[in-house]
């Protein structure tokens, strides 16, 4: 009788796979640091705006960067302390907190990738997150071409709300 026995052998070379998490670690280097540019240039200009005088907003610089997000789409806001120089930076803005998620997986979940027969990744992640006090399990799946198109999207983004943040920050005299 024949049993079925797994096979130890890796079914591909395994520096296939060892080409493919470099990939996929450059990817998510390159859309974390787009994340942090964007981070510093909205703590520079919370910063800005809380030595703007009157105009001031009266909450500091919170440290979770969803929290910054807060604060400052309520200074640029319709009726905002500085709706009036925002220009188009809460659009920019709100574009750019879509991808919130992404970037706490990129920052925080654990990465499993996989291939196709052609050697295109697939990167599986997942995160602890807390829910009411429970623990619950986020996961989320891209392909190579998904990745790739969203890390474009992240990076364009990035670049036009600092560019646009550093306006700001000049027309509020900071």
């Amino acid at each position: 009788m024949n049993a079925i026995t797994p096979s130890l052998k890796p079914a591909l070379p395994l520096e296939l796979f060892n080409e493919a998490i470099a990939r996929v670690n450059e990817w998510r280097g390159r859309c974390l640091d787009g994340f942090a540019r964007a981070e510093m240039a909205v703590a520079e200009c919370l910063a800005a705006m809380s030595e703007a005088g009157d105009k001031a907003p009266r909450v500091g610089p919170p440290q979770l960067v969803g929290q910054r997000y807060e604060v400052l789409a309520a200074a640029i806001a319709a009726g905002g302390p500085f709706a009036a120089q925002a220009g188009g930076v809460a659009s920019v803005l709100e574009r750019f907190r879509a991808h919130h998620d992404l970037r706490n997986m990129l920052a925080h979940g654990v990465g499993r990738v996989t291939l196709d027969r052609s050697g295109r990744w697939t990167v599986v992640l997942k995160v602890m997150t807390s829910r009411g006090g429970r623990a619950c399990h986020d996961a989320m799946a891209l392909t190579e071409r998904e990745a790739e198109e969203i890390g474009t999207e992240v990076g364009r983004l990035s670049q036009v709300l600092c560019s646009q943040l550093g306006q700001l920050r000049s027309r509020i005299g900071r």
